[in-house]
């Protein structure tokens, strides 16, 4: 019988946010690069710059979090892999997207996270850590709402 992968504890979960985080940077950056679309190229820029803001707040949220919270055991199974999903995610990218699939695109990776915050927060039996998932819940959830004022602004240009 195979172990169910599970997060740990709360370092463990902020370690996988970050490393999603900077995945999707490095991918909307070479999309970037490769974009036909000179409107696509300029939010998926936005969107590369966006995931490497939300990589230094995850990587200083930790860095000054209390220990008895980030080591706090949780053991919370995992909903969805996040490489199995930015392993699909990739796969719908191409060159030619225009302006809308790429926010399309990017507001199902936004979704991944806000779902998966929102199942360990609601699974969560430890008030400070769940707390804690509450927290990053709502910043995600305000970098949605960013990702969607980038694009209505792009769309009028």
């Amino acid at each position: 019988m195979t172990r169910l992968q599970s997060y740990d504890n709360a370092a463990h979960v902020l370690s996988e946010l970050i490393g999603y985080h900077e995945h999707l940077a490095e991918i909307y950056d070479d999309l970037a690069s490769e974009s036909e679309n000179e409107m696509s190229k300029m939010l998926l820029d936005f969107l590369a710059t966006r995931e490497e803001k939300l990589t230094e707040t995850l990587e200083k949220y930790e860095d000054g979090a209390p220990d008895r919270i980030l080591k706090t055991w949780i053991q919370i199974p995992y909903p969805e892999d996040m490489d199995a999903f930015l392993t699909k995610f990739e796969k719908q990218l191409s060159n030619d997207m225009d302006p809308l699939q790429v926010y399309e695109l990017a507001s199902k990776a936004d979704s991944f996270v806000e779902g998966l915050l929102s199942h360990l927060r609601d699974r969560c039996e430890v008030q400070h850590v769940k707390e804690l998932f509450a927290d990053l819940l709502k910043g995600e959830k305000d970098e949605n709402i960013a990702l969607s004022k980038a694009y209505n602004s792009l769309r009028e240009m």
